[in-house]
């Protein structure tokens, strides 16, 4: 399982362009519109979207590759984009909107440069992931329905044109509470982002609010529906795609604060005596980045791998994926400090992309899945289900 060597190079390209706008971007927390438009330029935005609608309909191994070479350059747009790509990936593999509106999304993002994303998350609610009702509301009226609500960390604001927004659906009768995803696009009435996204990290994601104050819809808006509580049908495909996609931008960034801490200690030699890469507190650190780099991209790469072949033996592949997510974040962090601790006490000025790097690291651990959530999956296939007691050695 290999990704696309042509793809990921083009990433690699554009990245380093990126890496020189990074800072500012940061530092303003500003959107990095003029990446996207080079996204967009070099046939990005299609990457995941189906063939038969013109897209490249690349692998998860290939979406890997590019999100870890364009974090290199730039944590921000990596992440952002991410939320765009895994849409495609998630939706190939366990279809769930209805297939005209897909077309759309496809086509709209190979030939009009339209991206995608959900909106789900709000400040009551937390991540939707924990199982909570939002307090976002669609109700009938007429013949559509009308959405009223606020939503937080909607990645991608400043320039999505699709908006899928989770919303409690408000229904007479009673029955139990049902939740869905309607689609609502730029330019709707009564669609506002509120520009609220000012982080400690991935400054230029743009997740600003969006605010929803009667958004009039057509009954064919709602893409899909459930009963609060039940799994959601993408669940499998959206944690492998989204799960990975995080460990590959986190290996992403901490790989450029590995990179950076390297060449510091390749050419730091303070007040001429011997370059500090001679320290043996310097190069136990430098080994420990790689080991823990090392073992991130190797979870990683098992788990996509296994999601994709689905082996027989050894640890179910969606376990794999929460089992990478949990190890990769956790190694990643402590590999962007150990780059702190290498580089000493210039690595906290704000003209060395270091203390970014430590700042960027740390903010998929609030994506899901999330550490305490992803352990509690491994305990309950170890704990809850089905055991066969270890036989005698005979």
């Amino acid at each position: 399982m290999e990704p696309d060597r042509e793809w990921v190079g083009r990433a690699r390209e554009l990245a380093a362009r990126f890496a020189g706008r990074a800072a500012a971007h940061d530092r303003e927390g500003s959107f990095p519109f003029e990446n996207f438009a080079e996204l967009r330029e070099a046939g990005f935005y299609g990457l995941t979207v189906p063939r038969e609608f013109g897209g490249a309909e690349a692998s998860l191994a290939t979406y890997l590759g590019v999100l870890e070479a364009l974090a290199r350059g730039d944590g921000s747009t990596a992440l952002a984009f991410m939320m765009h790509l895994k849409t495609f990936g998630q939706e190939r593999e366990a279809p769930s909107y209805p297939a005209r509106w897909f077309e759309r999304f496809c086509r709209g993002a190979v030939e009009r440069g339209e991206l995608v994303n959900t909106v789900a998350t709000e400040e009551g609610l937390g991540s939707p992931s924990g199982g909570g009702l939002p307090d976002t509301t669609a109700r009938r009226e007429g013949d559509g329905w009308v959405l009223e609500g606020r939503k937080t960390f909607t990645t991608l604001a400043p320039v999505l044109h699709h908006f899928i927004v989770l919303a409690r659906i408000e229904e007479d009768g009673g029955g139990p509470p049902r939740v869905g995803n309607f689609l609502v696009m730029r330019g709707e009435p009564g669609l506002r982002v509120v520009e609220t996204w000012d982080a400690l990290g991935m400054r230029a994601t743009g997740s600003h609010d969006v605010v929803l104050e009667r958004v009039r819809l057509p009954a064919d808006r709602l893409l899909n529906a459930r009963e609060a509580g039940s799994p959601d049908p993408r669940a499998g495909a959206g944690m492998a795609w989204f799960g990975l996609g995080l460990c590959a931008v986190t290996i992403g960034v901490a790989t450029a604060a590995r990179d950076y801490a390297v060449a510091f200690a390749r050419e730091r030699t303070p007040n001429s005596q011997r370059p500090i890469r001679e320290m043996p507190g310097v190069r136990m650190r430098v080994a420990r980045m790689d080991l823990l780099l090392q073992r991130s991209r190797a979870l990683m790469w098992d788990a996509a791998r296994a999601w994709a072949e689905q082996p027989v033996e050894g640890m179910p592949a969606i376990d794999r994926v929460a089992a990478a997510k949990v190890e990769t974040l956790n190694a990643c962090i402590e590999a962007a400090e150990l780059a702190m601790r290498v580089v000493g006490g210039v690595s906290l000025q704000r003209a060395r992309p270091l203390e970014r790097y430590f700042r960027d690291v740390r903010a998929p651990l609030h994506n899901p899945p999330l550490e305490d959530r992803a352990l509690e999956q491994l305990a309950r296939r170890a704990l809850d289900g089905g055991f066969e007691a270890p036989k005698a050695a005979e």
